[in-house]
């Protein structure tokens, strides 16, 4: 065997592979830039806390891709070109900008998102307006 084969590579080197390659995604708006509606496509302005997280994470050496269903489909790229102008002049760097979620994915900040309890469905936090159910 050369070792090729899909799974044979030994767990740890195949869990060690895939923090290397771990990123976080940031929806964009409503999470990491103000959000009243979709109007002419332009971009709101910074949302200051989620800014100053990203820029530390960013500090720190992790990786961050903007995650937004604005790259979905015709005009993606278009809204790709802006999404990373906009980086660029808060952030200081051109982000990736995806709107697809892949293994190596370990979380997702989101203003839509609910957080669920591994394998078990039960919600880990509740908007306040579920809290009563």
């Amino acid at each position: 065997m050369n070792g090729s084969k899909v799974g044979t590579k030994p767990a740890a080197y195949r869990v060690r592979n895939q923090m290397n390659k771990a990123w976080i995604g940031v929806d964009l708006d409503g999470t990491l830039a103000h959000y009243e509606g979709w109007t002419d496509g332009s971009i709101g302005k910074p949302i200051e806390p989620m800014l100053k997280r990203v820029k530390k994470w960013l500090r720190s050496g992790k990786k961050v891709k903007i995650f937004t269903a604005r790259v979905h489909g015709h005009g993606g790229g278009f809204q790709e070109k802006l999404i990373k102008k906009w980086s660029k002049k808060h952030l200081g760097q051109e982000l990736e900008v995806t709107c697809v979620k892949d293994l190596s994915m370990i979380e997702l900040w989101d203003d839509k998102a609910m957080r669920v309890e591994l394998n078990t469905g039960k919600l880990i936090s509740l908007r306040p307006e579920e809290s009563a159910i």
